[in-house]
């Protein structure tokens, strides 16, 4: 953050008429900073500032129209009311004080205690990021709430809190954490589940608020860049550290590195995130119903007493043809368009759930009804063999493959006014599949090889007339076998949205 002052003071020249003897760094529990300077032989000057209201406390006396006047109560109310006021403008507000003393002490705590100058208050606008309010947003929407962890005071907090609209459109619960290491971990975990921003946080406190959130049952994701965010970072299920303004710490401990610092990046993430995991579904979920067909055909028609519909190398072609290519083409599947409107899967979630055996039994079912159609008319027409093996061979395997098609998504069907994005790895694979397929009707010797007797035109149509049908009864169920869409979910994670403030967002 770059900060122009025109004051018309020479800093150079002051700091060379008061060098620095002692500097002393705030701490967790002194939020205030201080240094010693050495004004002459006799005199030590000290200029101190921190924490609003940390700082008054110290204070004795003030200036005003250039004399020193006593700090009396009216005085501290007006100083915190101008706090309070320049901290719900979203600044962040710093108070400095001075005091100049005889003698050659360099102890802060020995100054102090004689009482300090208040001089005045420095409000710091610390925008918001570009583009950080509509990410906000967008993991709302994708199911992930989220939780600014601040070392700010409350009424700044809570003004970027409000701004950033982290508690969606209800009412934003705050949590002041001075007293955070005193609270019963019963009582920090039924608090994390309901304060979107903590304020006022400690380096130590991270760590607690992430361990809170993760007893009550969240799946943390951690933003961070400095070195104190290394321990929360560790303790998220997943750590994401700033690659380009993060420290070593924060890299070395993070899960996952944002190179550009980029928080849209996170996004994208999540969104691929879900694709990969979704496409691994639709892979087996592909397999298992359309071998759960090729089971039920097989032991439907023995026991009906119509033979065998497949011979062995049948098989072995249907596996090669319409298991293979269709199912990693379906891994390369682009993602859905509404695959950031879905609510986050539990950790403990199965990759094929006791419920969609259901809907896998029923897509089993209407193409193992189409193939056992097929052979049972061409049964019917030429008796056991040849020609009635052709007719279920060639409608299994059509339908196997238009059955990828169906795959493509749980809840969209072909029937939609909006249209998936197409995969060009899914038509390479179909149209490729049906090709191969189509010589085993015209090619003689690839026909011998696996047993099959010529098909007539209107055979053929039976065939492929079958095979298209259980791909329109799947698509046509789909809206009633979908689940309901759900817009909330329950993981969290931090992710920095100020310099030095992170955001905590759960699933």
């Amino acid at each position: 953050m770059n900060i122009a002052l025109s004051s018309g003071v020479d800093v150079n020249s002051l700091r060379a008429q008061h060098p620095i003897a002692k500097l002393n760094h705030r701490s967790e529990d002194r939020h205030y900073m201080s240094t010693v300077h050495r004004s002459n032989e006799q005199q030590r000057l000290m200029a101190l500032k921190g924490s609003p209201t940390d700082v008054l406390s110290l204070c004795k006396w003030y200036i005003k129209d250039g004399r020193q006047l006593e700090l009396d109560d009216n005085a501290r109310t007006v100083f915190e009311a101008d706090n309070e006021r320049m901290a719900g403008e979203a600044l962040r507000v710093l108070a400095v004080a001075y005091a100049v003393t005889n003698g050659d002490t360099l102890r802060s705590d020995e100054i102090i205690q004689q009482g300090l100058i208040w001089v005045g208050l420095v409000g710091m606008a610390d925008v918001v990021r570009s583009g950080v309010k509509n990410l906000i947003g967008e993991f709302h929407r994708a199911g992930i709430d989220t939780v600014m962890i601040t070392g700010d005071q409350s009424p700044t907090a809570y003004a970027i809190g409000k701004e950033l609209n982290l508690s969606k459109d209800e009412e934003l619960e705050i949590l002041d954490s001075t007293n955070l290491n005193q609270l019963e971990p019963e009582v920090m975990k039924a608090l994390a589940g309901r304060v979107h921003v903590f304020a006022r946080v400690s380096p130590a406190n991270k760590l607690q608020i992430v361990q809170a959130l993760q007893s009550a049952g969240k799946v943390i994701g951690m933003t961070g860049d400095g070195i104190n965010d290394g321990p929360a970072l560790k303790a998220a299920d997943i750590g994401i550290a700033m690659g380009h303004t993060g420290t070593d710490v924060a890299r070395e401990v993070a899960d996952v590195v944002l190179e550009d610092d980029n928080l849209e990046t996170m996004v994208v993430a999540i969104s691929q995130g879900r694709t990969i995991y979704n496409n691994l579904r639709k892979s087996v979920r592909y397999m298992l119903s359309k071998n759960t067909s090729e089971i039920m055909i097989m032991f439907t028609s023995l026991a009906a007493g119509m033979g065998q519909p497949f011979n062995v190398m049948q098989l072995l072609w249907i596996n090669m043809i319409s298991d293979i290519f269709p199912g990693i083409a379906l891994a390369q599947e682009p993602p859905e368009p509404d695959v950031l409107l879905r609510p986050p899967r539990s950790p403990e979630e199965q990759l094929i759930n006791p419920s969609d055996y259901k809907r896998l039994l029923f897509e089993a079912s209407t193409i193992s009804a189409g193939t056992l159609a097929a052979y049972g008319y061409g049964v019917l027409r030429y008796g056991q063999g040849p020609q009635a093996s052709s007719m279920a061979f060639t409608n299994f395997v059509t339908a196997g493959l238009l059955h990828a098609i169906s795959h493509r998504s749980e809840t969209h069907s072909i029937f939609d006014a909006n249209r998936l994005e197409p995969n060009n790895y899914l038509t390479v694979a179909l149209v490729g599949s049906l090709g191969v397929q189509s010589l085993t009707l015209f090619v003689p010797g690839l026909r011998s090889f696996l047993g099959m007797g010529p098909l007539n035109p209107f055979d053929l149509a039976i065939s492929i007339g079958t095979a298209v049908a259980p791909l329109l009864i799947n698509e046509a169920t789909k809206k009633i076998a979908a689940p309901p869409l759900v817009l909330n979910g329950s993981t969290t994670v931090p992710v920095p949205v100020l310099n030095g403030n992170q955001i905590v967002a759960a699933t």
